[in-house]
């Protein structure tokens, strides 16, 4: 376990250098939620730390996968490739694998961001209870089932679901259109229509 003074000191070393702060995997792993808030604090949103090395491996996917998201993403900033501001600490703090860089602003193509409001009520409960209780009797689920689940538990993306399920991509996004169709989710691919639906402290 790493003390907070030794983690204080190192990303102000990275700061002074002008580069992203570079947490192992456990430092995240054993950072607790005091350490977590007294490092915001101090250094503030402006300052960048580098995605942990299983947000690496998916945005190395992505880079091949959908360049054209990828580059929206990430060719403005090749002197600090993978830099991420501080606020998005507390997705990684403690998530093992779990903690995700929500891609939820693309400016150039079309965003496939969904939160839980972007179920519409009526249709999607019963098809998400009907899933659940397939799903815990132990039946496979589609494509359009488990993008459900997953939505209707928090936000997420279309590439981290496609990347974590094994879900071939155009497949994934194909789930999405039907489930538009049918009713049960929205979809809304302009990053100025999705802050209605997420906010990001600056």
């Amino acid at each position: 376990m790493t003390d907070r003074a030794t983690l204080i000191e190192r990303i102000q070393h990275a700061t002074d250098a002008g580069t992203p702060v570079d947490f192992t995997d456990e430092e995240l792993a054993s950072m607790s939620a005091e350490d977590e808030a007294a490092i915001i604090e101090q250094f503030g949103s402006t300052t960048l730390m580098r995605l942990p090395s299983h947000e690496r491996a998916f945005h190395d996917w992505l880079r091949e996968a959908d360049p054209t998201v990828w580059s929206d993403l990430w060719s403005e900033a090749p002197d600090s490739l993978y830099g991420v501001s501080l606020a998005f600490l507390p997705e990684f703090r403690g998530t093992g694998t779990e903690g995700s860089f929500p891609i939820c602003d693309l400016q150039t193509v079309d965003n496939y961001f969904f939160t839980p409001d972007m179920l519409l009520e009526r249709e999607s409960t019963d098809f998400v209870e009907a899933v659940r209780t397939r799903f815990l009797a132990g039946g496979s689920l589609s494509p359009e089932q488990a993008l459900t689940v997953e939505i209707s538990t928090g936000p997420m993306d279309v590439w981290h679901f496609a990347y974590r399920r094994g879900v071939d991509l155009a497949r994934a996004k194909k789930a999405v259109a039907s489930l538009v169709e049918d009713r049960i989710v929205v979809h809304v691919p302009k990053v100025e229509h999705l802050s209605t639906f997420f906010s990001i402290e600056e």
